[in-house]
């Protein structure tokens, strides 16, 4: 398996530097500094030319480097928040909500060390059904329930409920009012009027700062995307 790494700033060494040596667990890594907004050209030769079966771009502050990234590939591309200002915040708002069909999977700063150890248990995670964790206290909870309709529909697959820690366990459906369990592809759900409060923006950071890969607040689409390119990754392992 070959990773490409890239990140905005050679400045960021304190981030790629672990999280290159933390990847190695997964095959051939390389790395590479090329900014999204001062050397867009070069990121797009180095996404078209490098063969990798993943991505794992960093940056902070406007953070546009995972998306654009994404937009040039098909394959899993996973996104790390920098702590630039704002203590990443900015930068995690900024990779998370990418538009439909180009997902990226959001991780912070703090947790970008934990990308390798999810690839290496994408092998064990079954492809013919969906194992995935939430609160069964809050199946009745609207969100949750239109959510696993869609992802059903979505996917054709059947869902299983899984034990968080479980080592089939995909990620988990996460809701305002806990933090996650899982160190897998998570999906933060709400009602969608809650999203017209920046408290809930803080709220959502927080839950991803507990751990997860995120694709955005009720973004089913994404999340399925990502998980049909992750299974491709899983299957190559």
């Amino acid at each position: 398996m070959k990773i490409q790494v890239l990140f905005g700033s050679a400045n960021d060494e304190r981030v790629y530097g672990p999280l290159c040596r933390s990847l190695e667990k997964c095959g051939d890594v390389k790395m590479e500094v090329a900014s999204a907004h001062r050397d867009p050209a070069r990121v797009h030769e180095i996404v078209k030319t490098c063969g990798a079966d993943a991505f794992v771009a960093g940056a902070g502050l406007a953070a546009h480097l995972p998306g654009v990234v994404a937009s040039l590939t098909d394959k899993p591309v996973f996104g790390v928040a920098v702590n630039g200002a704002f203590a990443g915040l900015d930068a995690f708002l900024s990779i998370v909500q990418m538009p439909r069909g180009i997902p990226v999977a959001a991780v912070t700063e703090e947790n970008a060390n934990t990308i390798g150890d999810f690839i290496v248990r994408l092998a064990k995670v079954p492809k013919d059904r969906l194992c995935l964790h939430w609160n069964r206290c809050l199946e009745s909870y609207s969100p949750i329930q239109k959510a696993l309709d869609e992802i059903q529909t979505q996917t054709g697959l059947q869902i299983e409920w899984t034990a968080a820690q479980a080592e089939n366990c995909l990620g988990e459906i996460v809701s305002p009012w806990e933090l996650p369990h899982t160190q897998g592809l998570n999906l933060f759900l709400c009602e969608k009027e809650q999203l017209a409060s920046s408290n809930l923006a803080l709220d959502f950071y927080a839950k991803a700062r507990h751990g997860g890969f995120w694709v955005g607040a009720n973004n089913v689409a994404n999340f399925v995307n990502q998980w049909n390119k992750l299974k491709v990754l899983g299957a190559s392992r």
